[in-house]
């Protein structure tokens, strides 16, 4: 058998790491941070203990990483990538890519969102979640602004609340909550006559 090359090793790695923090992330959230051990981990991730320090230092580096990568992922779901397009097409194109996001990884952002509203991990991560919010905030002002809103910064504000609701009762009755029908209505309070018919399989 031919050995392995750098690339296949590469790709081990990577697919290891991703055994490892999607292991934490379950247990983190289920059993708490503070109660969840490196063992437990391990034991979930299928991956001797000693191993495990090979990718991650410590429980903290994990739980850095874990918050981090969720930030990335919600970052990638803002409306940067069309800022060329008009600011209603803007606000059509985050809150289907929201909501596109939301069926696709149901499961991630339960745990996640488990994870995130712990009082010791909010404490923990206050400056980084304000930062965030205040990125937002500062991003969906403008847009806001160019759509005509009367105050900006709260309609900013009241779309967050929104998606954090939507979020929510999503998650708590996936089959019986009619996400398409919200969506048309919140477009319809920000673009007249928005005319959106799509349909969710």
């Amino acid at each position: 058998m031919s050995p392995r090359t750098k690339d296949q090793y590469s790709e081990i790695r990577k697919a290891s790491r991703e055994k490892i923090l999607s292991a934490s992330l379950e247990l983190f959230a289920k059993k708490g941070f503070h109660a969840t051990s490196i063992s437990q981990i391990a034991k979930k991730a299928k991956i001797s203990k000693g191993l495990m320090y090979n990718y991650f230092k410590s429980k903290d580096k994990l739980l850095d990483e874990i918050i981090q990568n969720g930030f990335t992922e919600l970052e990638g779901l803002s409306y940067h990538s069309t800022k060329s397009a008009s600011p209603e097409e803007q606000l059509k194109s985050y809150v289907s890519t929201v909501l596109d996001d939301l069926y696709a990884n149901l499961a991630y952002w339960q745990l996640y969102l488990a994870l995130l509203v712990h009082p010791d991990i909010q404490k923990r991560y206050e400056k980084k979640l304000k930062f965030f919010r205040d990125e937002y905030v500062n991003q969906f002002s403008k847009l806001f602004r160019k759509l005509g809103a009367k105050n900006p910064k709260l309609e900013a504000f009241l779309l967050g609340t929104y998606f954090d609701g939507l979020v929510l009762n999503f998650i708590a009755a996936e089959a019986d909550f009619p996400v398409e029908q919200i969506k048309n209505a919140l477009l319809s309070k920000y673009i007249k006559n928005d005319h959106s018919k799509s349909k969710r399989k």
